[in-house]
Protein backbone atom coordinates (compact mmCIF):
# COMPACT_ATOMS: atom_id res chain seq x y z
CA UNK A 1 0.00 0.00 0.00
CA UNK A 2 1.28 3.45 -0.91
CA UNK A 3 -0.76 6.61 -0.22
CA UNK A 4 -0.44 10.30 0.51
CA UNK A 5 -3.07 11.75 2.84
CA UNK A 6 -3.91 14.75 4.97
CA UNK A 7 -2.48 14.20 8.45
CA UNK A 8 -5.52 15.97 9.93
CA UNK A 9 -7.94 13.60 8.17
CA UNK A 10 -5.99 10.59 9.40
CA UNK A 11 -5.87 11.94 12.96
CA UNK A 12 -9.60 12.66 12.96
CA UNK A 13 -10.44 9.12 11.92
CA UNK A 14 -7.94 7.55 14.31
CA UNK A 15 -9.30 9.51 17.28
CA UNK A 16 -12.80 8.24 16.48
CA UNK A 17 -11.65 4.64 16.15
CA UNK A 18 -9.55 4.83 19.31
CA UNK A 19 -12.81 5.03 21.29
CA UNK A 20 -13.46 1.34 20.64
CA UNK A 21 -9.90 0.00 20.72
CA UNK A 22 -9.08 -1.75 23.98
CA UNK A 23 -5.80 -1.49 25.88
CA UNK A 24 -6.67 -4.18 28.42
CA UNK A 25 -6.07 -7.20 26.23
CA UNK A 26 -3.34 -9.76 25.70
CA UNK A 27 -4.01 -9.67 21.93
CA UNK A 28 -1.84 -6.91 20.41
CA UNK A 29 -3.90 -6.89 17.18
CA UNK A 30 -6.91 -5.62 19.20
CA UNK A 31 -4.82 -2.58 20.17
CA UNK A 32 -4.23 -1.82 16.52
CA UNK A 33 -5.94 -0.02 13.64
CA UNK A 34 -6.26 -1.42 10.15
CA UNK A 35 -5.65 0.86 7.16
CA UNK A 36 -6.90 -0.47 3.82
CA UNK A 37 -7.49 1.11 0.44
CA UNK A 38 -10.99 0.57 -0.94
CA UNK A 39 -11.26 1.93 -4.47
CA UNK A 40 -10.25 5.59 -4.22
CA UNK A 41 -10.80 5.73 -0.45
CA UNK A 42 -8.82 4.74 2.63
CA UNK A 43 -10.77 2.73 5.20
CA UNK A 44 -9.60 2.76 8.82
CA UNK A 45 -11.03 0.25 11.27
CA UNK A 46 -10.69 -0.84 14.87
CA UNK A 47 -12.51 -3.24 17.19
CA UNK A 48 -12.47 -4.89 20.60
CA UNK A 49 -14.61 -7.73 19.17
CA UNK A 50 -17.75 -6.38 20.89
CA UNK A 51 -17.77 -2.95 19.22
CA UNK A 52 -16.12 -1.95 15.97
CA UNK A 53 -15.86 1.13 13.73
CA UNK A 54 -14.98 1.50 10.05
CA UNK A 55 -14.20 5.04 8.86
CA UNK A 56 -13.58 6.29 5.31
CA UNK A 57 -11.08 9.00 4.39
CA UNK A 58 -10.34 10.52 0.97
CA UNK A 59 -6.54 10.38 0.46
CA UNK A 60 -4.71 12.95 -1.65
CA UNK A 61 -3.33 10.13 -3.80
CA UNK A 62 -3.25 6.32 -3.89
CA UNK A 63 -0.21 4.93 -5.70
CA UNK A 64 -0.67 1.30 -4.70
CA UNK A 65 -3.62 -0.58 -3.24
CA UNK A 66 -3.15 -2.64 -0.09
CA UNK A 67 -3.53 -2.78 3.69
CA UNK A 68 -1.52 -2.59 6.88
CA UNK A 69 -2.29 -3.06 10.60
CA UNK A 70 -0.44 -0.72 12.98
CA UNK A 71 -0.43 -0.11 16.76
CA UNK A 72 -3.04 2.59 17.26
CA UNK A 73 -1.48 4.47 20.17
CA UNK A 74 1.88 4.86 18.41
CA UNK A 75 0.32 5.98 15.12
CA UNK A 76 -1.99 8.45 16.88
CA UNK A 77 0.90 9.85 18.93
CA UNK A 78 3.11 10.22 15.87
CA UNK A 79 0.47 12.05 13.84
CA UNK A 80 -0.39 14.28 16.79
CA UNK A 81 3.14 15.67 16.60
CA UNK A 82 3.28 15.66 12.79
CA UNK A 83 4.60 19.04 11.57
CA UNK A 84 3.10 18.96 8.07
CA UNK A 85 -0.36 18.89 6.54
CA UNK A 86 0.39 15.79 4.49
CA UNK A 87 1.86 12.39 5.34
CA UNK A 88 3.09 9.56 3.11
CA UNK A 89 2.47 5.92 4.04
CA UNK A 90 4.23 3.04 2.29
CA UNK A 91 3.41 -0.40 3.64
CA UNK A 92 5.04 -3.69 2.77
CA UNK A 93 4.12 -6.81 4.71
CA UNK A 94 3.75 -5.84 8.38
CA UNK A 95 5.99 -2.76 8.18
CA UNK A 96 4.94 0.78 7.28
CA UNK A 97 7.23 3.67 6.31
CA UNK A 98 5.76 7.00 7.41
CA UNK A 99 7.44 10.05 5.95
CA UNK A 100 7.18 13.74 5.29
CA UNK A 101 9.48 16.63 4.49
CA UNK A 102 12.66 16.11 6.49
CA UNK A 103 11.41 13.15 8.54
CA UNK A 104 11.03 9.41 8.11
CA UNK A 105 9.80 6.64 10.42
CA UNK A 106 9.46 2.88 10.16
CA UNK A 107 6.66 1.39 12.25
CA UNK A 108 6.27 -2.35 12.85
CA UNK A 109 2.74 -3.73 12.67
CA UNK A 110 0.82 -7.00 12.43
CA UNK A 111 -0.38 -9.39 9.79
CA UNK A 112 -3.61 -7.97 8.27
CA UNK A 113 -4.95 -11.54 8.04
CA UNK A 114 -5.05 -11.66 11.85
CA UNK A 115 -7.22 -8.56 12.14
CA UNK A 116 -10.86 -9.38 13.07
CA UNK A 117 -13.49 -8.91 10.37
CA UNK A 118 -16.00 -6.13 11.03
CA UNK A 119 -19.30 -6.88 9.23
CA UNK A 120 -20.54 -4.60 6.46
CA UNK A 121 -23.85 -2.73 6.63
CA UNK A 122 -26.60 -4.46 4.67
CA UNK A 123 -28.96 -2.04 2.95
CA UNK A 124 -32.11 -3.81 4.15
CA UNK A 125 -34.45 -3.82 7.17
CA UNK A 126 -33.16 -0.58 8.62
CA UNK A 127 -34.65 2.72 9.77
CA UNK A 128 -33.32 6.26 9.57
CA UNK A 129 -33.12 8.99 12.19
CA UNK A 130 -31.89 12.58 12.06
CA UNK A 131 -28.21 12.72 13.09
CA UNK A 132 -28.75 15.55 15.57
CA UNK A 133 -31.85 13.94 17.10
CA UNK A 134 -30.19 10.57 17.70
CA UNK A 135 -27.37 12.33 19.52
CA UNK A 136 -29.85 14.24 21.66
CA UNK A 137 -31.94 11.26 22.72
CA UNK A 138 -28.81 9.27 23.63
CA UNK A 139 -27.34 12.17 25.61
CA UNK A 140 -30.59 12.57 27.50
CA UNK A 141 -31.01 8.89 28.43
CA UNK A 142 -27.78 6.84 28.47
CA UNK A 143 -26.40 8.43 31.65
CA UNK A 144 -28.94 6.48 33.77
CA UNK A 145 -27.51 3.03 32.88
CA UNK A 146 -26.26 0.77 35.67
CA UNK A 147 -22.52 0.35 36.14
CA UNK A 148 -22.71 -2.85 38.19
CA UNK A 149 -22.22 -5.96 36.08
CA UNK A 150 -24.61 -7.83 38.39
CA UNK A 151 -27.46 -6.00 36.64
CA UNK A 152 -26.30 -7.07 33.22
CA UNK A 153 -29.28 -5.95 31.12
CA UNK A 154 -29.33 -2.57 32.86
CA UNK A 155 -25.77 -1.80 31.74
CA UNK A 156 -27.20 -1.07 28.29
CA UNK A 157 -29.83 1.17 26.72
CA UNK A 158 -33.12 -0.30 25.55
CA UNK A 159 -34.11 0.58 21.97
CA UNK A 160 -37.82 0.04 21.38
CA UNK A 161 -38.64 0.57 17.69
CA UNK A 162 -42.21 0.57 16.42
CA UNK A 163 -44.02 2.48 13.68
CA UNK A 164 -42.44 5.89 13.09
CA UNK A 165 -40.93 6.19 16.55
CA UNK A 166 -37.95 5.00 18.57
CA UNK A 167 -37.98 4.95 22.36
CA UNK A 168 -34.76 4.77 24.38
CA UNK A 169 -34.74 3.77 28.04
CA UNK A 170 -31.95 3.55 30.60
CA UNK A 171 -32.18 2.57 34.27
CA UNK A 172 -30.00 1.35 37.11
CA UNK A 173 -32.95 0.21 39.24
CA UNK A 174 -33.10 3.44 41.27
CA UNK A 175 -33.73 5.97 38.50
CA UNK A 176 -34.91 5.83 34.92
CA UNK A 177 -34.51 8.02 31.84
CA UNK A 178 -36.94 7.73 28.93
CA UNK A 179 -36.89 9.53 25.60
CA UNK A 180 -38.43 9.15 22.17
CA UNK A 181 -37.85 10.57 18.69
CA UNK A 182 -39.41 10.30 15.24
CA UNK A 183 -37.81 7.96 12.69
CA UNK A 184 -38.21 7.16 9.00
CA UNK A 185 -39.17 3.51 9.14
CA UNK A 186 -39.82 2.54 5.52
CA UNK A 187 -38.46 -0.93 6.30
CA UNK A 188 -41.23 -1.52 8.84
CA UNK A 189 -38.77 -2.39 11.61
CA UNK A 190 -40.40 -3.44 14.89
CA UNK A 191 -38.15 -4.75 17.67
CA UNK A 192 -36.63 -4.19 21.09
CA UNK A 193 -32.87 -4.47 21.62
CA UNK A 194 -30.45 -3.72 24.46
CA UNK A 195 -27.31 -1.93 23.27
CA UNK A 196 -24.27 -1.86 25.58
CA UNK A 197 -23.19 1.57 26.77
CA UNK A 198 -19.91 1.48 24.84
CA UNK A 199 -21.80 0.83 21.62
CA UNK A 200 -24.52 3.42 22.19
CA UNK A 201 -21.96 6.13 23.01
CA UNK A 202 -20.29 5.74 19.60
CA UNK A 203 -23.44 6.67 17.66
CA UNK A 204 -23.34 10.44 18.39
CA UNK A 205 -19.59 10.43 17.67
CA UNK A 206 -19.88 8.94 14.19
CA UNK A 207 -23.02 11.04 13.53
CA UNK A 208 -21.47 14.35 14.64
CA UNK A 209 -20.61 15.55 11.13
CA UNK A 210 -23.18 13.56 9.16
CA UNK A 211 -25.01 15.54 6.48
CA UNK A 212 -27.73 12.92 5.98
CA UNK A 213 -29.89 10.78 8.32
CA UNK A 214 -28.27 7.95 10.26
CA UNK A 215 -29.19 4.40 9.23
CA UNK A 216 -29.67 1.83 12.01
CA UNK A 217 -30.11 -1.91 11.51
CA UNK A 218 -30.94 -4.19 14.44
CA UNK A 219 -30.34 -7.92 14.17
CA UNK A 220 -30.92 -10.59 16.81
CA UNK A 221 -27.42 -10.35 18.28
CA UNK A 222 -25.91 -7.12 16.94
CA UNK A 223 -26.56 -3.54 15.80
CA UNK A 224 -25.19 -1.80 12.72
CA UNK A 225 -25.16 1.99 12.28
CA UNK A 226 -24.15 3.80 9.08
CA UNK A 227 -23.43 7.46 8.36
CA UNK A 228 -21.91 9.27 5.36
CA UNK A 229 -18.37 8.06 6.04
CA UNK A 230 -18.54 5.72 9.05
CA UNK A 231 -20.02 2.40 10.08
CA UNK A 232 -20.48 1.10 13.62
CA UNK A 233 -20.90 -2.49 14.72
CA UNK A 234 -21.98 -3.41 18.25
CA UNK A 235 -23.01 -6.67 19.83
CA UNK A 236 -26.27 -6.57 21.80
CA UNK A 237 -26.95 -7.58 25.41
CA UNK A 238 -29.07 -10.68 25.83
CA UNK A 239 -31.74 -10.81 28.53
CA UNK A 240 -35.04 -9.34 29.66
CA UNK A 241 -35.19 -5.60 30.23
CA UNK A 242 -37.41 -4.28 33.07
CA UNK A 243 -40.91 -3.16 32.08
CA UNK A 244 -40.22 0.56 31.91
CA UNK A 245 -43.85 1.53 31.31
CA UNK A 246 -44.82 0.20 34.74
CA UNK A 247 -42.16 2.37 36.38
CA UNK A 248 -43.60 5.71 35.25
CA UNK A 249 -46.09 6.88 37.92
CA UNK A 250 -49.62 7.17 36.58
CA UNK A 251 -50.93 9.35 39.41
CA UNK A 252 -49.22 12.66 40.11
CA UNK A 253 -51.63 15.20 41.55
CA UNK A 254 -49.03 17.92 42.19
CA UNK A 255 -47.08 19.64 39.41
CA UNK A 256 -44.64 22.50 39.08
CA UNK A 257 -42.72 24.00 36.15
CA UNK A 258 -39.28 25.49 36.80
CA UNK A 259 -36.08 26.45 34.96
CA UNK A 260 -33.70 23.48 34.99
CA UNK A 261 -30.65 25.74 35.48
CA UNK A 262 -32.21 27.49 38.49
CA UNK A 263 -33.14 24.21 40.18
CA UNK A 264 -29.75 22.65 39.38
CA UNK A 265 -27.84 25.57 40.90
CA UNK A 266 -29.83 25.30 44.13
CA UNK A 267 -29.40 21.52 44.35
CA UNK A 268 -25.64 21.79 43.76
CA UNK A 269 -25.26 24.27 46.60
CA UNK A 270 -27.31 22.19 48.98
CA UNK A 271 -25.37 19.05 48.02
CA UNK A 272 -22.18 20.58 49.47
CA UNK A 273 -23.67 19.96 52.91
CA UNK A 274 -24.29 16.25 52.33
CA UNK A 275 -21.99 13.31 53.00
CA UNK A 276 -21.58 9.90 51.41
CA UNK A 277 -23.56 8.37 54.28
CA UNK A 278 -26.25 11.06 54.23
CA UNK A 279 -26.46 12.01 50.56
CA UNK A 280 -29.91 13.57 50.43
CA UNK A 281 -31.28 17.01 49.63
CA UNK A 282 -34.85 17.93 50.49
CA UNK A 283 -37.27 19.81 48.26
CA UNK A 284 -40.16 21.42 50.12
CA UNK A 285 -42.97 22.61 47.88
CA UNK A 286 -45.34 25.22 49.25
CA UNK A 287 -47.55 27.85 47.70
CA UNK A 288 -45.42 30.32 45.73
CA UNK A 289 -42.04 28.72 46.44
CA UNK A 290 -39.83 25.67 46.69
CA UNK A 291 -37.16 25.40 49.36
CA UNK A 292 -34.10 23.27 48.61
CA UNK A 293 -32.26 22.24 51.77
CA UNK A 294 -29.75 19.82 53.28
CA UNK A 295 -28.86 19.03 56.87
CA UNK A 296 -25.99 16.87 58.09
CA UNK A 297 -25.17 17.04 61.84
CA UNK A 298 -21.38 16.80 61.44
CA UNK A 299 -21.28 19.23 58.48
CA UNK A 300 -24.00 21.81 58.86
CA UNK A 301 -27.27 22.87 57.29
CA UNK A 302 -28.54 25.25 54.65
CA UNK A 303 -31.51 26.13 52.49
CA UNK A 304 -32.20 27.98 49.26
CA UNK A 305 -35.60 29.48 48.55
CA UNK A 306 -36.87 29.72 44.97
CA UNK A 307 -39.92 31.72 43.93
CA UNK A 308 -42.33 29.67 41.83
CA UNK A 309 -45.95 29.61 40.71
CA UNK A 310 -46.66 26.41 42.66
CA UNK A 311 -50.25 26.34 43.93
CA UNK A 312 -50.58 22.74 45.16
CA UNK A 313 -50.49 21.24 48.63
CA UNK A 314 -47.39 21.30 50.81
CA UNK A 315 -45.14 18.36 49.95
CA UNK A 316 -41.57 17.55 51.03
CA UNK A 317 -39.36 15.19 49.02
CA UNK A 318 -35.97 13.64 49.82
CA UNK A 319 -33.86 13.04 46.69
CA UNK A 320 -30.34 11.87 45.89
CA UNK A 321 -28.84 15.09 44.46
CA UNK A 322 -26.62 13.22 41.98
CA UNK A 323 -29.63 11.59 40.32
CA UNK A 324 -31.47 14.89 40.01
CA UNK A 325 -28.41 16.78 38.75
CA UNK A 326 -27.61 14.10 36.16
CA UNK A 327 -31.11 14.44 34.70
CA UNK A 328 -31.05 18.25 34.72
CA UNK A 329 -27.60 18.31 33.08
CA UNK A 330 -28.75 15.94 30.34
CA UNK A 331 -31.78 18.13 29.59
CA UNK A 332 -29.82 21.36 29.31
CA UNK A 333 -31.26 24.83 29.96
CA UNK A 334 -34.99 24.22 29.53
CA UNK A 335 -38.25 24.44 31.42
CA UNK A 336 -38.90 21.17 33.28
CA UNK A 337 -42.10 19.94 34.85
CA UNK A 338 -41.85 18.12 38.16
CA UNK A 339 -44.79 15.86 39.00
CA UNK A 340 -45.39 13.98 42.26
CA UNK A 341 -48.15 12.69 44.50
CA UNK A 342 -46.64 12.91 47.98
CA UNK A 343 -43.36 12.58 49.83
CA UNK A 344 -43.39 8.78 49.73
CA UNK A 345 -43.74 8.14 46.00
CA UNK A 346 -41.48 8.64 42.99
CA UNK A 347 -41.06 12.06 41.41
CA UNK A 348 -40.95 12.54 37.64
CA UNK A 349 -39.29 15.22 35.52
CA UNK A 350 -40.76 15.89 32.10
CA UNK A 351 -39.85 17.98 29.09
CA UNK A 352 -42.74 18.04 26.65
CA UNK A 353 -44.11 14.60 25.85
CA UNK A 354 -40.87 13.06 24.70
CA UNK A 355 -38.63 12.96 27.79
CA UNK A 356 -39.44 11.54 31.22
CA UNK A 357 -37.18 10.94 34.24
CA UNK A 358 -38.22 8.96 37.30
Amino acid sequence: MEIRCSSNKLSEGLQLISNVITTSTTKPVLQAVKLETVGNMLEMSGTDLEVGIRYLVQPEKIDKQGSVVLPASRLIGLLREWPEEEVSLKAKGTTCHISGKGCSFKLAGYDPAEFPTIPSFKEESYFEIDAEKVGEVIRRTAFACASERLRHTMTGVLLDVSGEEIKMVATDGRRMAYGKEKIDNKGGVSCTSIVPLKGIHQIPKIAANASSPVKIRLEETYMMVKTDNAMLYSQLIEGQYPNYEDVIPKEASEKITIDSSVLAAAVRRAAFLTTEERHVVRLKFQKGSVVVSAETPEVGEGEIGLDTEYTGKDVELGINPDFLLDALKALGDVKVKLAFKDGNTAVTLKVGRDYVYV
